[in-house]
């Protein structure tokens, strides 16, 4: 009795080596083998995700005239995403349109492919893949008819709504809200909308849209429009300023100008002279300038310091058939620093063995003095005390004193004292900024006190 057992064992060992099952009837069961092709991680709503693969026995021979079925895993059960039949290589092939279960968030699946056996052959599954189908996002433009709007005027807001591609869809539902009531937006074609608004008025209105398509992300945005009055007693203020606010010559001086109406509302078309002045003679003018959202720039180079005037002249307000002739007139006085003026000063005075040496940088300066370098004909002569926060080193003949964090600011000096051997008539020396921009270099020539 043992040895039949052993014998049958030694028979089913056999046959699942050979790549054959044994059926209660004895039958051959070729094992199966089903391979799912990789497949993309993420798709969008509507997109065509092709699934392929192979199926064969474990020997490599292609089955033909199998059925394969995709299968979305799930928790309550398997979903059937496709089906295909295999071709005289065991190849399949077969497409899905990708969708959502629950319009709110992204799909998350597991898919793999299945083959249900068929007679003289075993059932099979392939590998699982990830698939996530993403909700999109709806793309919105919103356009005006014009730039600018006065009161009474209409206004029409032109919407396009287009897929992550560009591509117009239509909203499957518009809600459509202007200043907190529910109006209506006539299609033009498709993805193409449009909104004409009653008589405007001053200040402002808002068009808020909200709009909904399955597969996409829940589209809620807004746009606003400002309204300009038409003033019955023309008039306009002028906002003014300069960049920088220290006018140096030969330094661009930005010239900002901002124009609104008697109840600071901007005035958007202004036509307006620009004039810089030096006594009566005039350095730069422009005419006839023209704004279009009420304000303007311009730029200035004075080549001489003193005091200048700038006036900017009102000529009219608004535009062709509209325009209002109007006379106004503003003036700026600013004075335009030399750069002489901002220029650091350096003087050295010796008695006996003692000498005092002074570097005073200007109240108008605009950078701190972090190096001084001093050049003499013989720099051991001079043996300088290193004030507190500074350094001291000497290279050759030039003596070098820095400090990090404690420089001369302007408006501020620094005095050094150094022991002097014999007489020192002159010494060549520099200042330096943190950045290591020369700020003034020069000569000085050593008064002699005797003793």
């Amino acid at each position: 009795m043992n040895l039949i057992k052993s014998l049958a064992i030694s028979l089913g060992t056999l046959l699942l080596l050979s790549g054959a099952l044994v059926t209660a009837n004895a039958q051959p069961v070729a094992l199966t083998f089903l391979i799912l092709d990789p497949i993309p991680s993420v798709v969008a709503t509507g997109d065509e995700v092709s699934f392929t693969g192979t199926l064969t026995t474990i020997q490599g021979k292609g089955l033909a005239d199998m059925t394969i079925k995709i299968v979305e895993e799930r928790a309550a059960g398997s979903n059937v995403l496709a089906t295909a039949t295999t071709d005289e290589n065991g190849a399949f092939a077969t497409t899905w349109i990708a969708d959502l279960d629950n319009p709110a968030r992204d799909r998350i699946m597991s898919v793999s492919a299945s083959f249900s056996g068929a007679p003289g052959y075993s059932a099979a599954k392939s590998s699982t893949a990830g698939l996530r189908v993403a909700i999109q996002n709806m793309k919105v433009s919103f356009t005006f008819d014009k730039q600018t709007y006065f009161n009474g005027e209409v206004a029409t807001f032109t919407l396009k709504f287009s897929s992550p591609a560009g591509l117009p869809i239509d909203p499957e539902s518009i809600r459509a809200i202007y200043d907190g009531v529910t109006v209506s937006l006539e299609r033009k074609s498709e993805g193409v909308y449009v909104y004409k608004t009653p008589a405007l008025t001053p200040p402002t209105h808002t068009l808020q849209v909200i709009a909904e398509k399955h597969g996409y992300k829940l589209f809620n945005d807004s746009t606003t429009v400002t309204v300009f009055a038409l003033q019955a007693l023309p008039g306009v203020r002028l906002n003014f300023d300069w960049m920088p606010k220290q006018v140096i010559q030969g330094v661009p001086v930005s010239f900002m100008l901002g124009f609104t109406d008697l109840n600071n509302v901007v005035t958007p078309f202004v036509n307006y002279n620009f004039i810089i002045k030096k006594g009566n003679q005039v350095i730069f003018e422009l005419q006839d300038e023209q704004t279009t959202d009420g304000s303007a720039t311009h730029l200035h180079t004075f080549e001489d310091g003193g005091k200048y005037r700038v006036t900017v002249n009102i000529n009219g307000i608004g535009q062709a058939p509209s325009f209002t002739k109007i006379t106004q007139s503003f003036d700026y006085d600013i004075e335009v620093i030399k750069p002489a003026a901002l220029a650091v000063k350096a003087k050295a005075m010796q008695k006996g063995d003692t000498m005092r040496i002074t570097f005073r940088n200007p109240a108008l300066s605009t950078a701190g003095i972090y190096t001084l370098q001093l050049t003499l004909d013989d720099a051991s002569k001079l043996k300088i005390r290193a004030p507190s926060g500074w350094s001291i080193s000497i290279e050759g003949n030039t003596i070098t004193i820095e400090t990090g964090d404690a420089p001369i600011e302007p408006g501020k000096g620094l005095q050094l004292r150094a022991k002097v051997q014999g007489t020192v008539d002159s010494f060549d020396w520099s200042a330096v900024d943190k950045d290591g921009n020369e700020l003034k270099s020069g000569t000085v020539k050593v008064r002699q006190f005797k003793i």
